[in-house]
């Protein structure tokens, strides 16, 4: 399959279009095209305007939410009546139509009822949460803990994310009956909440206000920590939450030097009832005040001194850091503020959480009045003017009906529809462009709503490549693609992975070779049609691996080559005096992977031919290629690593291998740069012989050697033995020139010569003479004359046996 992917640039033409359906009346306090809302009217503050106050929403059992909010509570939203603009909120628990949501209200008004009306917008067709819980506790909260964790050991601080840990005999236990929501309960045998020490917690230098809910019987240990974090001993610092024996509750707060703050309530709060507490300190005033149910208990002129914190410990829930004031009871809702909380702030949160729903009064479901677009979409991703653009429209409305649609193209026509029913889907209308236009949809349903689409006229039909191909080609990876047209093409863009492969300027073309391959490699292919006014893709398609061993060609007069991925075998013209088969057939490391010296031959492959006897005249071109990547070569077989092309390359030979031994061979070397970083390591020598030639590496020698190099000097012609069958001649020709060999007798006759034109390095001798006869028992010597230079000439000795 393929896929269309269109960029466009800024020469393309736009076309906008925005879809209206609307009448006289316009309702803007509506949030977006959520399907329904319901007010919630909240009672005042008690005493004065609050800003930015977590006001605590618990709706119960409701059935408008079961039916049309999502299963999570997700798409729930709150805004203002007077407003759109959506407030911070974060939901504690939603499930079945109950809800507990906390909502920031930057203004609960004490006098003002209007100013205190909410909406509660819901709809399950919208996706992704609306919540922000963060903005939600922003408003100087150092931490709040719900306490409503059912499962696990953690519990989450809704500020930070950060977690308590619950350690103890019951860890402590969720109980699902908590004061707001589900609330955690403690009993003896040192249950606790561990959060992590923290720099929130350090209280040194600002005013601060600690809140709780808690529900406790009697205690059965004196000092029962409801919250701690004290060192501990009379000359400690810290904090700590309290009850006596006695039924009373202390909130302690202490510096250094003994100086200390202590509020201890009158009455008794041992009694199992829910209860809510807080503590407010002030950082200028150094003083404490103690507030029960929302009223102010006691408030202290103590002295606390430098507020001086050099705990660095944990914040405890249900116990000190010694394990040795175990609480017993739930504990719910805490809280921890960089702020002295007013008695108004106080007082209001108490009736809020108190009794939530008697806090609220719930209206009922609105419908939205206007038109809900499910969708308005063109058929096409992209149109072409002057050609027909399709467009398709979802619309509906949750009362009345739909009278008319009427589409105004925006260039003096329009087109008109009159379906009579609540509910427009998948309604099809199309039009010719010949410009730029804007187009408006109306329908008299007696309200308005807005939605849009965009579209893109081009100056011509895009067409994307497709039915991509792949075939293992004797030098790389051949890969062929089709197109509809390619038209207006600029050029086509081949990617391989992530990477640009090659740029193809001709848009005719079809095919490109990639030869960056190394053997048994598979890669991952893209192609791009450039526009002049954008780009337009295929998929991405996967070739074979390539792990092609054997090739043949049919080789003749006229020359002609013979390649697989490892190596290329060039005959020139008139080097073969007739046509043959000649096959190259990958053996890497069949035969012996080391030779006498012990050094490691790769890339091995084998050249043959059954009807090749007595037809080669000449010198052939065999040239290895070693590819790389990152400058670090990578041989046939894989396992030889470690040779890059800058350490290596001239420590590396081509060799042919006689039967029992291999021989260096005269080699030139080169570097061919392709991209992305590849390349290959070109190795070539002379060859007139087929057989067995691979790639050969020796540290003691050098590329540069200046010395023919001889084998089988002592040769006995026309035996089934090529190690002694012939003499072999390696010699240094870097640059390619003509080479005469003659070979001569004792007597300093000629008995045989040769002219090479085209390039050699390498010459075997089988002991014919001219006429090709064996010549006679004896020493022979192997005039190489190289460019025409006599004087710089080789001469090599070897002797005939008959």
């Amino acid at each position: 399959m393929f896929y269309n992917k269109i960029i466009h640039n800024k020469d393309m033409v736009r076309l906008c279009g925005f879809i209206l359906f609307f009448s006289s009346a316009l309702n803007a306090q509506w949030y977006s095209s959520w399907s329904y809302r319901k007010s919630i009217t909240n009672n005042p503050a008690i005493s004065g305007d609050l800003t930015n106050f977590p006001l605590l929403i618990v709706i119960s059992n409701d059935s408008d939410l079961n039916v049309f909010a999502s299963n999570n509570g997700h798409d729930i939203l709150f805004t203002l009546t007077s407003s759109t603009n959506k407030l911070d909120h974060e939901i504690e628990y939603y499930s079945t139509g109950t809800m507990i949501a906390w909502v920031k209200m930057p203004l609960l008004s004490a006098t003002e009822t209007a100013s205190n009306i909410l909406h509660m917008y819901f709809d399950k067709s919208k996706s992704g949460s609306q919540q922000n819980v963060s903005n939600t506790w922003n408003n100087g909260f150092r931490a709040v803990w719900h306490m409503n964790e059912s499962s696990g050991i953690n519990i989450s601080n809704s500020v930070t994310g950060q977690s308590g840990v619950k350690t103890g005999t019951a860890n402590p236990a969720y109980e699902a009956n908590g004061k707001i929501s589900g609330c955690q309960s403690f009993a003896a045998g040192s249950d606790v909440i561990n959060n992590p020490n923290d720099p929130a917690w350090i209280l040194t230098n600002t005013d601060h206000t600690f809140e709780i809910w808690f529900k406790a019987p009697a205690q059965t240990v004196d000092y029962a920590r409801l919250i701690d974090r004290y060192t501990g001993g009379g000359f400690g610092q810290g904090y700590f939450i309290y009850f006596r024996l006695t039924g009373t509750v202390s909130f302690e707060q202490r510096s250094e030097n003994a100086n200390y703050c202590r509020t201890t309530t009158t009455a008794l709060y041992d009694d199992d009832v829910w209860h809510y507490m807080a503590a407010t300190v002030s950082y200028i005033s150094k003083n404490a005040v103690l507030y029960m149910n929302g009223w102010q208990e006691i408030k202290t002129d103590a002295y606390l001194g430098e507020l001086i914190d050099y705990t660095n410990r944990p914040l405890y829930f249900g116990n000190n850091s010694g394990a040795s004031a175990d609480y017993i009871g739930q504990i719910d809702e805490v809280r921890l503020s960089a702020v002295a909380r007013s008695s108004n702030w106080v007082t209001t949160s108490y009736s809020n959480q108190c009794s939530p729903t008697d806090f609220i009064k719930l209206g009922l479901r609105e419908l939205y009045p206007g038109v809900l677009f499910s969708s308005i979409t063109p058929l096409y991703s992209i149109g072409v003017a002057g050609e027909n653009i399709a467009f398709q429209l979802n619309a509906r409305l949750l009362t009345g009906i739909i009278s008319s649609v009427s589409i105004n193209w925006g260039d003096g026509q329009t087109s008109s529809y009159l379906p009579g029913v609540i509910d427009i889907a998948g309604e099809s209308f199309s039009h010719i462009y010949l410009m730029r236009s804007n187009f408006t949809v109306t329908a008299a349903s007696g309200f308005a709503a807005t939605n849009s689409t965009t579209i893109s006229t081009l100056p011509y039909r895009f067409y994307n490549p497709q039915y991509m191909s792949f075939s293992n080609d004797s030098k790389g990876c051949l890969i062929k693609w089709d197109i509809i047209s390619s038209a207006n093409i600029d050029h086509f863009n081949l990617y391989r992975g992530n990477d640009l492969q090659a740029r193809i300027e001709n848009p005719a073309l079809r095919e490109y070779l990639d030869e960056c391959f190394i053997f048994g490699d598979r890669h991952t292919y893209w192609l791009e049609a450039v526009y002049p006014a954008g780009s337009i893709f295929s998929t991405t398609n996967t070739s074979d691996f390539h792990r092609v061993y054997r090739r043949e060609a049919l080789l003749g007069t006229g020359g002609g080559s013979l390649a697989t991925l490892l190596a290329e075998l060039y005959a020139p013209q008139n080097v073969l005096s007739a046509s043959c088969t000649i096959s190259m057939n990958i053996v890497s490391n069949t035969y012996a992977s080391f030779y006498e010296s012990g050094k490691p031959v790769y890339h091995q492959i084998e050249l043959s031919s059954l009807d090749i006897a007595d037809k080669i005249k000449g010198g052939m071109v065999l040239k290895f290629r070693i590819p790389a990547q990152a400058g670090a070569l990578s041989f046939k077989p894989s396992d030889a690593s470690g040779f890059t092309i800058a350490g290596h390359k001239d420590k590396l030979f081509c060799s042919f291998w006689n039967g029992k031994t291999w021989t260096a061979l005269s080699t030139a070397v080169y570097e061919k740069r392709m991209q992305n970083n590849f390349s290959f390591l070109e190795l070539e020598t002379s060859v007139n012989k087929l057989g067995i030639y691979g790639i050969i590496y020796n540290p003691e020698s050098t590329i540069q050697n200046d010395k023919p190099i001889v084998k089988n000097r002592l040769f006995v012609p026309g035996i089934n033995d090529p190690l002694r069958s012939s003499v072999q001649i390696s010699f240094p020709n870097p640059e390619r020139e003509q080479v005469n060999i003659k070979v001569f007798n004792v007597n300093g006759k000629i008995v045989n010569e040769m002219e090479f034109y085209n390039w050699i390095s390498f010459w075997s001798w089988n002991g014919s003479d001219k006429t090709g006869k064996i010549a006679e028992s004896g020493l022979y010597i192997v005039t190489i004359t190289i460019g025409g230079i006599s004087n710089d000439a080789f001469n090599v000795h070897c002797y005939l046996l008959k």
